[in-house]
């Protein structure tokens, strides 16, 4: 015991809590609440997640649009299950992120901060969306932003102050889900040094996503 504590033990405990407090200040009412908000955040979390992968699958399909079916075409062909495990993928990238950004485990470099972190740009999609919200749709960069951020993460990078270091692993792997940057089914490992055209998933996707 630390000096100064009281040694009386936690009256979440005690046999008032139990037997003589009202019913529903007992440990078995409070557990039953405890269980049940947890239903409903759990619940709350399944449909947005939900909501947030049928509006990057509706991204996505006006990308595979705009490419006249070239975008999905190989994947759709080959490993169609890849799309929904792409889209649920990129979705956890971005609680990774969000996680570890607001708990400063990635860098508070200015140059992350202003051009790289999910934060920033959820912020500054914010403001572009009060700005001018009939165009969201017509504007596109967000989604390029977000995979190099992904390629940042799990490749490591250093540039004067700016210091990533790779993390490597599945989730981060642009060869996982090869699709979310564009590419057509490839052998082997991709080339890191050749220029991608990014899927024009637009600006409003990506606000309504974060």
């Amino acid at each position: 015991m630390r000096a100064g504590r009281s040694s009386r033990p936690c009256t979440c405990y005690s046999a008032d809590r139990v037997f003589t407090v009202p019913t529903k200040q007992r440990l078995p009412a409070i557990l039953k609440e405890s269980r049940r908000y947890q239903n409903q955040v759990s619940t709350r979390l399944a449909e947005q997640i939900q909501a947030a992968l049928w509006e990057l699958l509706g991204g996505f399909q006006a990308a595979d649009g705009a490419s006249k079916g070239e975008l999905l075409k190989d994947v759709l062909r080959e490993t169609p299950q890849a799309v929904y495990g792409g889209l649920l993928g990129t979705l956890m990238r971005l609680v990774f992120i969000l996680y570890a950004e607001d708990r400063g485990l990635l860098s508070d470099d200015p140059i992350y901060q202003g051009h790289y972190s999910v934060s920033g740009l959820s912020e500054r999609l914010r403001d572009e969306s009060a700005r001018y919200p009939d165009t969201m749709d017509q504007r596109f960069g967000a989604w390029a932003q977000l995979l190099t951020l992904f390629r940042l993460i799990h490749d490591g990078a250093a540039h004067g102050s700016l210091k990533l270091p790779a993390r490597h692993g599945r989730l981060f792997n642009p060869d996982t889900w090869d699709f979310l940057e564009g590419r057509r089914e490839e052998a082997g490992t991709f080339d890191r040094t050749r220029k991608l055209i990014p899927p024009r998933v637009s600006d409003g996707v990506v606000f309504r996503v974060l």
